[in-house]
């Protein structure tokens, strides 16, 4: 699980690094991306319905109102959770 938990963080990393409007931004698994302001609203849902498409799952909205899911390694690990044993 952890290898996947680990691709997800890289897949958002990565989507967060081409979708921000910050120069210069370090983004890691301890990134909050809403108190960063890494991501507008926008790219923050688009970014989640990325992740939907990309690995077949749905996201909740009370899974989304959490806070802890602005967290780049919580995202990762709460989608890796809902992706089908392959």
């Amino acid at each position: 699980m952890t290898a996947v938990i680990d691709q997800v963080e890289q897949f958002i990393i990565e989507y967060i690094e081409d979708n921000t409007t910050e120069d210069n931004i370090s983004v890691s698994g301890s990134s909050n991306f809403v108190n960063e302001q890494l991501l507008d609203s926008f790219a923050t849902l688009s970014m989640i319905m990325t992740l939907e498409s990309e690995y077949a799952i749905k996201l909740t909205p009370m899974e989304l109102a959490d806070e802890k899911m602005r967290v780049v390694h919580a995202l990762a690990e709460k989608v890796a959770s809902k992706i089908a044993p392959q």
